[in-house]
């Protein structure tokens, strides 16, 4: 009787542990290591009209559809937080995954990207269980 409290009150432990740490929307726990990476092309070319330089030519279709597949790939409740990892501080734009590129400075770019979870984007259902993301500067 009492092994099997044991082992009852160890996958309780297990259990609590688990669910604890897949609430968490962090790189490497909740979140990829590199938040959106795929998305940095569509966002640069969508805001400026120009790609990275030396990223190969794709259509916007095609950079668009790989966004929005890495976006909904991110559990629901994690996606604003992806995209303020996407995004970066203002205050630190060097910790953002965002690249400044000549003409196309990083302030337009964290603009639209604000817009990716939105139904003329990605439209996929965040955290406040809509397409939005509040409070995205804080």
């Amino acid at each position: 009787m009492a092994r099997l409290l044991l082992l009852a009150a160890l996958l309780v432990s297990v259990h609590a542990a688990v669910a604890t740490r897949a609430d968490y929307c962090y790189p490497f726990m909740g979140l990829p290591g590199r938040p959106l990476e795929g998305c940095r092309e569509y966002v640069a070319q969508q805001t400026c009209g120009t790609g990275i330089i030396g990223a190969p030519p794709f259509p916007m279709s095609a950079l668009k559809a790989q966004c929005c597949q890495e976006l909904a790939k991110i559990q629901q409740h994690c996606r604003c937080e992806a995209l303020r990892y996407f995004m970066g501080p203002k205050s630190h734009p060097d910790e953002s995954i965002i690249m400044g590129l000549p003409g196309c400075p990083r302030e337009p770019q964290r603009d639209f990207a604000r817009t990716l979870v939105t139904p003329a984007e990605c439209n996929v259902p965040t955290i406040h269980n809509t397409p939005f993301c509040l409070a995205m500067d804080e």
